[in-house]
């Protein structure tokens, strides 16, 4: 099993999550944990900046080709996602080259889901220099990292109850700055895993707080559960799995779930642009039927995209330019 393995079925949970969050409005009996799209998203940028993190803190990062091999893993396909919206306008710019976030007002435009993407592309540029000043200055980078994480949940909690504003809105949900903390958080604690070894009973751990994690989801009225909260949930779930050495981690890194968690980016970055063509020449999804009809073609169509867009490209684009 591939050291990493273990994560990829909670890629797969998290844009099913988004997926189900945008998708379906019929049903409010689902627990919060798996129908909680944003949580899963800060999620992504947590576990992003760990195993970036992780993968690099024994070797230097050529800069070139971490670029262009991040960029041609993903850029092909989103483009192919704004092209199924059929929205051609001169707006299309910002997403086009992945500003979308940075503009107030743009972010959720044409496929509202790339927001994520357009703030990951910052964050991605940023990472060899951020990695640069954590191996210079690691003391000096955990206490940026937590003060960062304490003031960006204090920016988040003044100004929730004015995200009526779209202004603010944007401000505090989609905005680039407003998640470096978690993913410098992410980054940072690859580095405190490094200290510690893995155990096989770790895996009871890890079930027995994915459990609690559910259940505080579900039932928690009073903790203000956003922002850099949920990124902090989300480290011993983190931390448990990386050092587990039993059964979890065993079962948790099967072919199958591999193969779902290789599904999830086209899966999180296609489904509203095929929710869109779905509802506008299939049917509304407002009951089960119909949403497992529409899951069932996602799958179908991601499918298809990760061999013959995703991999192909990726491929293609890496053999032209040498990297």
């Amino acid at each position: 099993m591939k050291k990493y393995n273990q994560f990829e079925i909670f890629r797969f949970i998290g844009a099913f999550s988004v997926l189900f969050f945008h998708v379906v409005k019929f049903d409010n009996n689902i627990p919060v944990l798996f129908k909680n799209g944003p949580i899963w998203v800060y999620f992504f940028f947590l576990l992003s900046g760990f195993l970036l993190s992780y993968s690099y803190s024994k070797r230097e990062i050529n800069i070139k080709k971490f670029y262009l091999t991040r960029l041609f893993k993903f850029y092909p396909l989103y483009i192919f996602s704004l092209m199924l919206l059929f929205k051609l306008s001169g707006k299309m710019i910002y997403h086009i080259f992945l500003i979308q976030s940075w503009v107030f007002g743009k972010a959720l435009n044409y496929n509202s889901s790339a927001w994520y993407l357009s703030t990951f592309s910052f964050l991605i540029i940023i990472f060899p220099f951020l990695k640069k000043i954590q191996k210079k200055y690691p003391k000096m980078f955990f206490s940026i990292a937590v003060l960062l994480n304490f003031y960006t949940y204090y920016v988040y909690i003044s100004f929730i109850n004015y995200s009526n504003i779209d202004f603010i809105h944007h401000a505090i949900n989609y905005f680039p700055l407003m998640h470096i903390a978690t993913f410098v958080f992410g980054m940072e604690l690859a580095k405190q895993v490094e200290k510690l070894k893995s155990k096989k009973y770790y895996s009871y751990i890890v079930v027995l707080y994915f459990i609690f994690l559910s259940l505080f989801n579900q039932y928690n009225v009073k903790i203000p559960y956003v922002s850099t909260l949920v990124t902090l949930s989300f480290f011993p779930l983190i931390v448990f799995l990386i050092l587990d050495d039993g059964i979890v981690s065993s079962f948790l890194g099967n072919n199958f779930f591999v193969y779902l968690g290789s599904l999830s980016f086209s899966i999180y970055i296609l489904h509203i642009p095929i929710y869109f063509l779905y509802k506008k020449y299939i049917s509304e999804i407002n009951n089960y039927e119909n949403f497992i009809i529409f899951f069932v073609l996602i799958i179908i169509i991601s499918n298809f995209t990760k061999y013959f867009i995703e991999i192909k490209y990726y491929n293609f684009l890496c053999k032209k330019y040498n990297v």
